[in-house]
């Protein structure tokens, strides 16, 4: 939980993030909420600050693993000439 001084610099999606990622390496809700804190106040909150950290199991969180996919990227040769032709023209 967290007031508007948190709301104000991150998502409520981001806060859940960080707790995560906290509770994982050492489980412990205060440090969450300190860390919390620090974040915002790095992103400059401008508002009152408060959070509270609950957790409703002492087992830390499962490890959230997200899959990396590999992304090609690449140019095909018309817009390859396209780019040479602009980069051409400023010179």
């Amino acid at each position: 939980m967290g007031c508007d001084g948190l709301a104000d610099v991150m998502s409520s999606q981001c806060a859940v993030t960080i707790t995560q990622k906290e509770l994982m390496q050492h489980n412990n809700p205060e440090i969450c909420s300190r860390e919390l804190v620090r974040e915002a106040l790095k992103r400059n909150t401008c508002d009152n600050l408060t959070v509270v950290v609950v957790c409703f199991s002492s087992d830390p969180p499962p490890s959230i693993e997200i899959p990396r996919t590999r992304v090609r990227r690449s140019i095909s040769l018309e817009g390859l000439h396209i780019l040479k032709g602009a980069l051409d023209t400023n010179i």
